[in-house]
């Protein structure tokens, strides 16, 4: 399985089992409200770092990544080998999203318990079903990893953003 590592954050996939992976899924919702609890609408939205986007707006993306890795592992075990194209690019306008966090917090603990549970009941066999995204082949050990990845990592931007509120 390839590794997935970073540099600006530590993660390194091969210290992940697939069990605190999944664990790991199960605790970002709380993780993530606690980040954005006791801030008021205007900083959530604001970019008090210009090259960064918003609480709100990393809030947001976490929730489409979560149900992106999701729709991936669905399409694995139900097509295995099915071709998904390229992943879509995140974008960064110029101009801040305006994003109801309370919405994109409930929807990052849908998504996060919809895959965790979906991880948890997957047979032993379904682990290894692969879906192709742009050129990379993602089965489930990948998936999870890259789910825990992308949502830690941004919220080290978050505490980053956060820090520079005040």
């Amino acid at each position: 399985m390839p590794v997935e590592r970073c540099a600006e954050c530590g993660f390194d996939s091969e210290i992940w089992s697939d069990q605190a992976a999944v664990d790991a899924i199960g605790r970002l919702s709380t993780q993530w409200a606690d980040a954005s609890a006791g801030l008021v609408s205007d900083e959530l939205q604001r970019r008090p770092i210009p090259e960064m986007w918003s609480i709100a707006e990393y809030t947001d993306h976490v929730r489409e990544v979560l149900f992106a890795m999701r729709f991936v592992l669905d399409s694995a075990v139900n097509q295995p080998g099915i071709e998904l194209g390229d992943a879509p690019e995140p974008e960064f306008p110029a101009v801040p999203r305006a994003i109801d966090v309370r919405v994109a917090l409930s929807g990052l603990d849908r998504e996060a318990k919809a895959l965790r549970d979906r991880l948890v009941e997957l047979s032993d066999s379904s682990w290894s079903s692969t879906a192709v995204v742009g050129a990379d082949e993602l089965d489930a050990h990948r998936i999870t990893r890259h789910a825990v990845h992308d949502a830690t990592h941004h919220l080290r931007h978050v505490i980053r953003l956060r820090d520079a509120l005040h």
